[in-house]
């Protein structure tokens, strides 16, 4: 087995800089030590790690295979980062807050006229016009009583057709009174920001987010990435071996016509850094104000009053497309009460505790093995590098 830290990478941002971001090496040093224990116990395929605190890298590692058996993971590694996508529909939709196009607590109506008189579920074969439309901060919390339809989600051809077909559709319940996890109500937040910037939201992404920030590792599609730096998704097999298949679009609810705006993203971790970074700083990052500390702490706060359950995991609640740790346990019981982060299929996850100004970022494509373990045991350690107040 192999374990690879790209000290060469980011020396100068993280191992060099110890005494900046003041997190104990020594400690840190046992984080890819740990994992590759899980790795090798087959509770895992591998996984890229990084851990910033103080604005500064403090260590990035890589543990495990691209391709199990075949090709090691390296730092530079493309993983698929599933549900981690969705956070930044909330993001685009603040910055039209900002710019004062639009309120979280508007109607959805006001400005998508087509959702104006949406019904209501009542039975099973009846329905009402709802009492509490879909308000844009439903869109954003899973609250939104949105039904699925895969099928008619791949015909069509762009995310405006998407959300026109879905303003006709009958809710499940009334707007804010269940929780549901899903991305339905992305997909009409993402129509939202295309009125408003006038631009294709993926467009929109690239110009205002993606390219300001140096995300130049993040990608729409899997075809953009280079095969020799795609993670392949790992499988755990009914004999308990991990089995390797190339990674795809997640395209089963667009069709491939339109970028997936609750799943689509490819990244590295160190290309989350920026993103992560510019949250912690309260919208700002690099001299460039992203968004209002007022939007910021929106985004990151418990949005479902006292709908339970509305997370995942126990102690954590979704606040807009990201969750927030409210009573941090289990798995996240090494982060302090108010981080907030999003995971995302496969086990990869990311979180930002603004108390002790660190974050963390896990990113690996495995399926069937013990995400809470490799969480635990990440956090835990890293953690543990912060000196004690």
């Amino acid at each position: 087995m192999r374990i690879s830290v790209a000290i060469g990478l980011l020396l100068t941002a993280s191992y060099s800089a110890a005494a900046e971001h003041g997190m104990d090496q020594k400690r840190l040093s046992q984080i890819p030590k740990k994992l590759q224990e899980i790795v090798d116990r087959k509770q895992s395929t591998g996984m890229v790690t990084l851990v910033a605190r103080n604005g500064k890298i403090a260590c990035i590692d890589a543990v495990g295979w691209r391709i199990m058996d075949k090709e090691p993971l390296e730092t530079t590694d493309v993983f698929w980062a599933a549900s981690i996508t969705k956070p930044f529909v909330a993001v685009a939709i603040m910055m039209m807050v900002d710019e004062g196009h639009l309120q979280l607590d508007d109607l959805v109506e006001k400005h998508i006229p087509e959702f104006k008189g949406q019904k209501v579920k009542t039975g099973k074969q009846s329905s009402a016009t709802a009492k509490h439309p879909l308000t844009v901060r439903n869109l954003l919390n899973h609250l939104d009583g949105l039904p699925k339809n895969p099928n008619r989600s791949r015909a069509t051809k762009t995310i405006k057709e998407r959300v026109l077909k879905a303003a006709k559709d009958t809710l499940m319940w009334e707007p804010g009174t269940k929780w549901m996890y899903g991305g339905e109500g992305l997909y009409v937040a993402a129509y939202l920001v295309e009125k408003y910037s006038g631009m294709p939201y993926a467009e929109f992404l690239k110009a205002r987010i993606l390219d300001p920030l140096g995300m130049k590792n993040t990608y729409f599609s899997i075809k953009d990435v280079l095969e020799n730096r795609a993670v392949r998704k790992h499988s755990k097999t009914k004999k308990g071996k991990w089995a390797a298949e190339k990674m795809r679009d997640f395209s089963w609810s667009t069709g491939g016509s339109y970028f997936a705006v609750d799943g689509g993203f490819f990244c590295t971790a160190e290309d989350l850094f920026p993103w992560c970074q510019m949250l912690l700083n309260g919208g700002t990052y690099g001299g460039t104000r992203y968004l209002s500390e007022k939007s910021v702490h929106e985004l990151t706060r418990k949005q479902t009053g006292n709908v339970k359950p509305a997370g995942h995991g126990a102690g954590n609640y979704h606040a807009l497309a990201f969750q927030e740790a409210v009573e941090p346990q289990g798995s996240t019981s090494a982060l302090t009460k108010g981080s907030f982060g999003k995971g995302g299929s496969g086990g990869s996850m990311t979180w930002i505790d603004p108390d002790t100004q660190t974050i963390y970022i896990m990113l690996q494509n495995a399926w069937g093995g013990d995400r809470n373990l490799t969480h635990a045991t990440f956090l835990n350690t890293a953690a543990g590098a912060i000196p004690k107040k």
